[in-house]
């Protein structure tokens, strides 16, 4: 996106008076007293503009839109998983960073084996990649051994890999360039499969801590029928204090594994329809409000 330089605010550079002569120099006074009115002619023109009625358009502060277009699922509902961000739309001072790990690991059904870890930690959510490994394999949840290091896993994909190194990522953490604070808002595609109505739980972290009252619940109908899910749009924001480099995170957790985070294909014009755009599976934006006070 390119600059508008028409938008830009042009702070006058400082007035270069020099030194004033030792005896009195009309035309020296006139000089700097000239300097310094164009000086202030600058220096209020931009202050009108930025405080004016549309000063607004000349404020460059930070922002973010993130979006996702996966399908996301939980596996276990006794544990807490991450959104994951796999696009960026915009962004300005926020930015998704991932948790990343790189480890030794075999694969036998569903269950993974970490034998050693040789950077970073593994997370439910995490996504794997390696030598053998089904494309889309996640971590569902951790069964046995160091929180986040060797032991064994749950993953979402039976199969058979036999030891070999492996890579997993997860985009989840929105890192924020500048302190202050920030308005979080988010719409979330979730879909019930289901014969019951069932729950939702999205809440926030900062730098890895569960922000306190951070949480919303959701209701989500019973399916429509077999073959067709129940959707629901879960849609809020929040107000997050912010330092420089810190992070916040969106955990999620349902009561029934039916319920889970969907994506739907752009739908192509036809007799019956119109072109309808994707859906993606989580859209995050964020704004920065102001800066914190004393």
């Amino acid at each position: 996106m390119a600059t508008n330089l028409n938008q830009q605010i042009q702070v006058p550079a400082l007035p270069d008076i020099g030194s004033a002569p030792q005896a009195y120099d009309r035309g020296f006074v006139d000089q700097s007293n000239g300097v310094l009115r164009v000086f202030q002619r600058k220096l209020l023109s931009a202050l009108a503009a930025l405080f004016g009625p549309r000063g607004g358009q000349y404020v460059n502060t930070p922002y973010g839109a993130f979006q996702d277009s996966t399908d996301q699922t939980d596996g276990s509902t006794a544990v807490a998983y991450f959104f994951r961000f796999n696009t960026t739309d915009f962004s300005n001072g926020i930015s998704i960073v991932s948790r990343t790990a790189s480890f030794t690991g075999s694969i036998a059904t569903t269950t993974l084996t970490v034998s050693a870890v040789s950077a970073g930690a593994l997370f439910p959510s995490m996504q794997l990649t390696g030598t053998g490994v089904t494309a889309g394999t996640r971590i569902v949840a951790q069964l046995t051994g160091t929180v986040g290091g060797t032991g064994t896993y749950t993953v979402s994909v039976s199969q058979t890999v036999s030891s070999t190194a492996i890579t997993g990522d997860l985009p989840s953490k929105i890192v924020v360039a500048q302190s202050g604070f920030y308005n979080a808002q988010f719409s979330a595609q979730f879909i019930n499969t289901t014969n019951d109505v069932q729950q939702i739980d999205i809440w926030f972290r900062k730098n890895g801590v569960n922000v306190n009252d951070s949480n919303s619940q959701f209701g989500i109908k019973a399916r429509q029928s077999t073959g067709s899910a129940s959707r629901l749009i879960a849609a809020m924001n929040f107000i997050l204090d912010l330092e420089e480099n810190d992070y916040f995170e969106m955990m999620w957790r349902v009561s029934n594994s039916g319920v889970s985070l969907e994506q739907f294909p752009a739908v192509t014009a036809s007799g019956s329809t119109p072109a309808i755009p994707a859906t993606p599976s989580i859209i995050l934006t964020v704004s920065f409000m102001s800066n914190q006070s004393a």
